[in-house]
């Protein structure tokens, strides 16, 4: 560590809550592979969050509700396994707290007992505060992510833009209060008008995480896959792309294939041979008509 350098640990609820005091940005972003997960955490992200984005990228799902809850579940796994810093956020997928305030507290545990998350995502509204206040009251701290809600597609009539008329707006307003009275540390704010993003950034006691919402005085978060150009399915219009790895990944096994077809890799520095002797004896059990000498079944 450089003099003058401060010694990283790891982000907790506190700290989060207390860049927001200090008026400092939250920055965030979306992780699912243990590859990804380790290189942000060495840039130094205040969360790492695994959003259904990743099953969706990952395991090729169309839409977020026929991801398992096991798939989400092994990519944080994936994520915690090599998290050393930045605070892990596991989502809960479609439906898996929905039908009681039991199921939910289960699956928020084992995303977190399991999945080694230090805290999960929850989508929703008012309605689903009531399950939000159960996980947090076991001790299960809840991000809340209101606006566009991917699992919610059909309720929602597609991905779209949220919250573009004042009664649209003030429903979104309810459901940020709603999580917040729940006692969720946090939510992200999802695809809204900026001038939504700013009030809610303005009056609300926890971060205000926008993304594709606009700027937000408390922090921004992008899924990792668009920021570097690396998914299967076309980067969604309201998230930036910062550089693209896929033409490098293609151009690199394009090099692969055409090596191995001039014969030209593996070449001698991936070559390994037996000692001379070894080789000599080893070429003596197997004969002149290349069948081994001894250990023939009978």
């Amino acid at each position: 560590m450089a003099a003058g350098e401060t010694k990283r640990k790891k982000v907790t609820v506190k700290d989060i809550l207390d860049k927001k005091k200090r008026g400092e940005q939250i920055i965030s972003v979306g992780v699912y592979d243990a590859p990804m997960a380790t290189i942000a955490d060495e840039v130094g992200f205040d969360m790492l969050i695994n959003g259904n984005a990743g099953p969706m990228s990952l395991l090729a799902h169309k839409t977020p509700m026929t991801v398992r809850y096991e798939e989400q579940l092994i990519l944080t796994q994936a994520v915690s396994r090599v998290a050393k810093y930045g605070m892990v956020v596991g989502h809960l997928p479609f439906m898996t707290y929905h039908a009681s305030v039991e199921e939910g507290i289960r699956s928020a545990a084992r995303m977190v007992s399991e999945g080694g998350a230090d805290a999960v995502k929850c989508e929703g509204n008012r309605y689903t505060a009531k399950v939000v206040q159960e996980i947090v009251r076991a001790g299960v701290p809840v991000m809340g992510h209101i606006g566009m809600q991917a699992s919610r597609k059909l309720e929602q009539s597609g991905y779209g833009f949220k919250g573009k008329t004042a009664d649209e707006a003030a429903k979104i307003v309810d459901d940020a209060w709603a999580f917040v009275d729940a006692g969720a540390f946090s939510f992200i704010l999802e695809y809204v008008p900026v001038e939504v993003t700013e009030y809610l950034a303005e009056t609300l006691p926890v971060p205000v995480i926008s993304v594709g919402a606009g700027p937000s005085k408390d922090g921004i978060y992008l899924i990792g896959g668009d920021a570097v150009g690396y998914s299967a399915f076309p980067r969604p219009k309201n998230e930036a792309s910062f550089v693209d790895v896929r033409p490098i990944i293609k151009e690199g096994l394009e090099a692969y294939k055409s090596q191995v077809q001039d014969k030209t890799y593996p070449g001698p520095e991936f070559t390994k041979h037996m000692d001379e002797r070894e080789a000599d004896k080893f070429h003596e059990m197997i004969g002149k008509n290349g069948e081994f000498g001894i250990g023939t079944a009978s």
